[in-house]
C-alpha cells in the first residue's frame, strides 16, 4: 500500500494535452496538433488528475463557447511546474492554490482573474487529518509518525502545517519519522484512511466536500488540527496573456452566475459564485512562506 500511495506519486509526469473532444485514447498520449488560435489552460492536480479534468469540463466547454476559441487543458502534476508555464507565458489561463498564487504575485508573473465562494466564504484552511481509529487525537501525538504532505508549494497540504510545527518548536524532519509527497489532496486523504501514513495535511474545501458525498475514504477520517484561514485557490491569467482576453476570461468567469446555464455550472462545482479576489485574505500565506526554506 505505501508502495502504491505514496514512492509511485514521486514520479514526474510528462505535460499531457488534453483537448475536450479527444478519446480516452487519444489522452492517454502526450502529444497532439494544438488547434490554432488556442487557449491555454493549466490545472495543477488539486485531486487526482482524472477527477481534475471531470470537474471543470462544464466550465471550459461554457469558456470555449463564449470566447469562440478552443482551449487546450495542460494537467501537471505538481504546482511549482503550473507556475513556470505562467511564468514563461506558456499558459494563458490556470487554476491554481493559493499558495502558489502569492508566489505568483509577489514575483509579478500572475493576474487576479477570481476566486470562490463555498459556505458564504471566499477562504479555507488546512486540516491535518487522521484514521479515526489511531488513538491519534492532537497535533502533538503525531510526533514521531509517517506523514503526507500535498506539494511543496500548496498552502493547505503543506505550508499551514509548517507554520503549525513552527509554532510548537519543530521542523518536519525534527517532529516526524518521515514524510511524503502525494500530490493531490484525496491521494492524502486515501493514504490515511488506508494506513499507508499516519496523518497528513489537506485541504479543507475538498475534504469537506468528499465527507458531504459519503466518500469511504473521508468517513474513516478525523480532524485533528485546523490551520488559519486565507484566501481560496484562485484562478488566474499569465503578465504575457493578452488584456482583452484577459477581460473577457474575467468577465464570464465572474457573471456565471447570472444565467441558467453558469447556474448549471456552478452547482456542479458545488461552487456559489465566483468573486474578485481580495488580496488581503492571502497574508496569512505571505507571512508563513519564509518557511518554505528553499522549496521557493
Amino acid at each position: 500500500m505505501l508502495v502504491i500511495l505514496l514512492a509511485a506519486c514521486n514520479e514526474k509526469q510528462k505535460m499531457t494535452y488534453l483537448p475536450l473532444t479527444s478519446t480516452e485514447t487519444e489522452i492517454e498520449t502526450t502529444h497532439f496538433e494544438e488547434p490554432v488560435n488556442t487557449i491555454r489552460t493549466a490545472f495543477a492536480s488539486v485531486v487526482s488528475p482524472e477527477e481534475t479534468r471531470h470537474k471543470y469540463d462544464l466550465l471550459i466547454k461554457y469558456l470555449e463557447d463564449h470566447l469562440e476559441r478552443p482551449i487546450t487543458i495542460i494537467q501537471k502534476q505538481t504546482y511549482e511546474e503550473v507556475n513556470e508555464l505562467l511564468k514563461n507565458g506558456e499558459v494563458d489561463l490556470a487554476f491554481i492554490c493559493s499558495l502558489s498564487y502569492v508566489i505568483g504575485v509577489d514575483e509579478g508573473y500572475v493576474v487576479d482573474v477570481a476566486t470562490t465562494v463555498i459556505d458564504n466564504k471566499d477562504l479555507y484552511r488546512s486540516y491535518i487529518i487522521t484514521h479515526e481509529n489511531s488513538g491519534l487525537e492532537t497535533l502533538k501525538d503525531l510526533k514521531g509518525k509517517r506523514f503526507a504532505f500535498v506539494d511543496p508549494y500548496s498552502y493547505t497540504g503543506r505550508l499551514a502545517a509548517l507554520d503549525m510545527l513552527n509554532s510548537l518548536g519543530y521542523t518536519p524532519e525534527e517532529f516526524f519519522e518521515e514524510t511524503f509527497y502525494t500530490y493531490s489532496h484525496d491521494y492524502a486523504i486515501s493514504a490515511v484512511a488506508r494506513g499507508a501514513v499516519d496523518a497528513a495535511a489537506v485541504d479543507s474545501i475538498l475534504f469537506d466536500m468528499l465527507l458531504d458525498l459519503q466518500n469511504e475514504d473521508a468517513i474513516q477520517i478525523q480532524i485533528v488540527e485546523k490551520g488559519p484561514w486565507a484566501g481560496a485557490p484562485p484562478i488566474v491569467v499569465s503578465n504575457k496573456t493578452d488584456n482583452k482576453l484577459k477581460d473577457q476570461i474575467k468577465e464570464l468567469i465572474l457573471t456565471l452566475d447570472d444565467n441558467p446555464r453558469g447556474r448549471q455550472i456552478l452547482k456542479e462545482l458545488k461552487i456559489e459564485e465566483y468573486v474578485p479576489i481580495n488580496r488581503e485574505n492571502y497574508e496569512p500565506i505571505r507571512n508563513a512562506k519564509n518557511l518554505m526554506g528553499n522549496d521557493k
